[in-house]
């Protein structure tokens, strides 16, 4: 395997295991704090971190330049999906919403093949359906729950994911980590004001939620939304996008060492097709690489 290769594909499974955790932090904390508030504190969590080590004077000398791309990319890849699927946990479970986030490499494959007119095959479109139905097994028709609103709040965020994907992919002149950084710091003050249209700032919470809201911004917001963005400017938005399919697959991985939740034969049958869909999707080249 090139050398090229096992840094995707580092990337791809680093990214997936600290995604396999976020629904299950999202689940916890925003009943707790608010679906806003919560986009507000893990926005400003990852802001604290990113930016004092990738925002640089040379990147800003040229802000006047690319803010239009910055300010699209902070509303459509972080502030409005990041409170789309916060509201959903109100009403469905985190593996309802993998199931649907599951659609991201879907959408990116049609707007990519349409928008971009990127050179895809139908090896790459049968991998992400293998990847999809793979997904409900794993998760399994029994766990899903069902309520429109909040179904349809989470196919949108996954549609401006796809989307966004692209757009990154097409701002080559934006170095990856600081365009990371300063999205989600624009999109930190573009929350902030919404907050008070629920409980505010309030960090008298039990301690679970507070670790939860903790892990989600440094670890699934910080760290992995700038490895995905240097994945997309890598490998393209179509195959990085496959890195959503697995990752259930890490969330029952983290759930069975810490929490003891047995892993059963239909999880595995599941995690099987997911890692071939997502192998069909990145094995097989196109003209996006």
């Amino acid at each position: 395997m090139e050398k090229s290769a096992v840094i995707d594909w580092s990337l791809i499974i680093a990214i997936g295991i600290a995604w396999g955790s976020s629904f299950m932090f999202i689940k916890i904390s925003a009943p707790a704090v608010g679906p806003m508030t919560l986009v507000f504190y893990r926005l400003f969590i990852a802001s604290l971190i990113l930016t004092p080590i990738f925002i640089r004077k040379k990147y800003l000398q040229n802000i006047k330049e690319d803010i239009v791309p910055i300010l699209f990319l902070s509303f459509i890849n972080a502030a409005i999906p990041f409170y789309l699927f916060s509201n959903a946990a109100l009403e469905v479970n985190a593996g309802t919403m993998s199931v649907l986030n599951g659609t991201t490499p879907l959408f990116a494959f049609i707007i990519a093949t349409l928008w971009l007119k990127l050179s895809s095959n139908w090896i790459q479109l049968t991998g992400i359906f293998i990847g999809m139905v793979g997904l409900f097994i794993f998760v399994g028709y029994e766990s899903i729950e069902f309520s429109l609103l909040a179904i349809i709040f989470c196919l949108i965020a996954s549609f401006l994911y796809g989307f966004s994907s692209n757009f990154i992919f097409r701002t080559k002149e934006i170095e990856p980590t600081y365009l990371a950084s300063i999205t989600l710091l624009i999109a930190t003050f573009i929350t902030f004001p919404f907050i008070f249209l629920e409980n505010g700032i309030d960090l008298n919470q039990p301690n679970e939620v507070l670790l939860s809201v903790g892990l989600l911004g440094f670890l699934c917001t910080g760290m992995a939304y700038m490895g995905y963005v240097i994945l997309i400017k890598r490998v393209g938005p179509i195959k990085a996008s496959t890195v959503v399919l697995i990752v259930p697959v890490t969330g029952m991985l983290w759930a069975n060492i810490f929490l003891d939740e047995i892993i059963t034969s239909t999880m595995i049958f599941g995690c099987f097709l997911i890692l071939i869909g997502v192998g069909l999707v990145n094995f097989f080249k196109s003209e996006e690489t």
